[in-house]
């Protein structure tokens, strides 16, 4: 038979659950890899927010913080991925709770996993925004040291890179692929110059190993120096967010079920084994701890790039270099945030859906639901202007909601059993499975909970820690809307579980599709066939 005929198991595996591929399949693993590699980038997670580290646990917090951080953000991630290769759909934890709860729970379950999603791709934007525009700042401020940064001011660069970052996405969504594979190359380039020319031009006045390693003083104002350093712990789990945004592109690589579970691991092994090194350059090139802390600048890495160079033109390239592939990684995000969205709306649970889920023909994305996105960022950066302290709330309110929709579907699936809900899949983690899953709710609500602490005492106006207030007025806000606009209304995906079983069988076992019948290589081929309910 003509080749042409084969139709296209992945396509066909969509279609078992009610969708149609609107999206090209245009990213290779390679070029997937890239995009998630430069979206959670840890050694620039890791430099953005150093001198929050610093304060809470010193430099030996700084450093072995970090491994901690992303073993156990890898664990989480390991759940993710069997999930991800188990439902391979780009709604992904919203997706993934509707498939893992019980009957008369789908519904919510995954309405509201999909807002908590968008709500932490939105916040995790608007942190990397706020910290490129830090660093365009910093840089003016090095050479200018009268210069005040006034608040206006962030939030119109704040602006400008968030609708550069969307100009990007819409305009040369074809050139993605290897615009992410180029990000990565850069990223590391740059990392590499950076961690050797900081331990090459600090060689003759650096700090000591006995601080680097084992210093972990305490600036926080709590007594305890082991909650110090769990606060600095959860301060690295920035460095490695992200993981989760290659399965919601699964509908653009081929074989996502088996590709997409390494898109999610792979990114954050090598992030880890490059953060760590880096950390250690950053240190070691650390000669005035107060004056970092305290630096003009309002941003301790260009302070860092100073002290370790010896040059303001150095540290001003070195933080440039930074800053643009930081501007990568929003690329990433705004990339990630509009598929969830597109996702999220295909099966009516946004307000006003019909508009979010188009796919604008002549660019091949989900054009509307990117301008969402970038219109919300905006509007939230407005908060700046107002208070500092409530806008930065937004990087630990991101990891709360990033972290937590990751774990809702692992926490279901230990509640009614793993081998009673989970299907035939590429990627399994077997008896490893309950462990993995129990470390990873038990890891997470941990986090949550440290998250809402105040990280300085006492506690002050503008040391408040306010992303208590905006998780629990975002989720009053969901929740509010589900009973107002959604509830009996929102049914979740259509899906011809039948069917969906026996197409996945087929692909997994090497099979093929022909003329709606399931072909299987080895012996006990499975046959049959039939159309999946679709969408109307």
């Amino acid at each position: 038979m003509d080749e042409s005929r084969y139709a296209d198991l992945d396509d066909l595996e969509l279609e078992a659950v009610g969708y149609k591929r609107e999206m090209p399949r245009q990213f290779s693993m390679l070029s997937l890899g890239a995009l998630s590699f430069a979206l959670t980038c840890s050694w620039l997670g890791t430099g953005s927010s150093v001198g929050i580290s610093l304060t809470e646990a010193a430099s030996a917090g700084t450093i072995w913080s970090l491994p901690v951080a992303g073993f156990m953000t890898i664990v989480v991630s390991f759940g993710m991925a069997e999930l991800a290769s188990a439902y391979p759909v780009a709604g992904a934890q919203y997706y993934w709770s509707f498939m893992v709860a019980r009957e008369d729970y789908k519904p919510f379950a995954a309405y509201l996993n999909g807002w908590i999603s968008i709500l932490g791709w939105w916040l995790a934007s608007g942190s990397v925004s706020n910290f490129i525009s830090s660093m365009i700042l910093a840089i003016a401020s090095l050479w200018y040291p009268d210069y005040e940064i006034q608040h206006y001011q962030q939030w119109l660069i704040y602006v400008l890179l968030l609708w550069l970052a969307v100009s990007i996405n819409v305009f040369a969504s074809n050139l993605l692929p290897l615009w992410n594979q180029m990000i990565f190359v850069l990223s590391v380039l740059v990392l590499s110059a950076t961690t050797i020319a900081l331990f090459a031009c600090s060689r003759n006045a650096h700090a000591p190993g006995s601080w680097i390693f084992s210093d972990t003083t305490n600036r926080t104002g709590w007594t305890s120096d082991g909650f110090a350093f769990i606060l600095s712990i959860s301060n690295a789990v920035y460095a490695f967010l992200g993981s989760d945004a290659g399965a919601h592109l699964c509908e653009e690589i081929p074989n996502p079920g088996c590709n997409v579970p390494k898109v999610i691991i792979f990114p954050l092994i090598v992030g880890l084994l490059t953060a760590f090194p880096f950390a250690c350059a950053m240190m070691f090139s650390i000669v005035d701890l107060d004056a970092l802390l305290t630096t003009a600048t309002g941003l301790p890495l260009i302070e860092i790039y100073y002290q370790g160079t010896g040059s303001k033109a150095a540290a001003s390239v070195l933080m440039a270099l930074f800053a643009f592939c930081f501007f990568g990684c929003l690329v990433g995000n705004a990339t990630t945030s509009s598929r969830t969205i597109w996702a999220v709306s295909r099966d009516g649970a946004f307000p006003f859906s019909y508009v979010w889920m188009r796919v604008n023909r002549r660019f091949k994305m989900p054009m509307n639901a990117m301008l969402l996105s970038g219109t919300c960022i905006s509007l939230y950066g407005l908060i700046f202007l107002g208070s500092t302290t409530a806008f930065s709330a937004m990087v630990g309110a991101a990891i709360i909601f990033l972290q937590t929709s990751c774990i809702i579907p692992q926490a279901i699936l230990l509640y009614r059993g793993r081998d009673k809900v989970l299907p035939e899949r590429y990627f399994s983690l077997g008896r490893f499975g309950v462990p993995i899953n129990a470390i990873s709710v038990l890891w997470v609500v941990f986090l949550d909970v440290v998250y809402c602490v105040p990280t300085a005492l006492p506690v002050s106006k503008e040391n408040m820690n306010y992303v208590s207030v905006v998780c629990v007025g975002l989720v009053c806000f969901v929740v509010g809307l589900w009973f107002v606009s959604k509830r009996g209304t929102f049914v979740g995906p259509r899906i011809d579980e039948g069917l969906l079983n026996e197409r996945r069988l087929a692909g997994i076992k090497g099979g093929v599709l022909t003329e709606g019948v399931a072909q299987v290589k080895e012996t006990g081929s499975v046959e049959g066939g039939g159309s999946g309910k679709g969408k109307e």
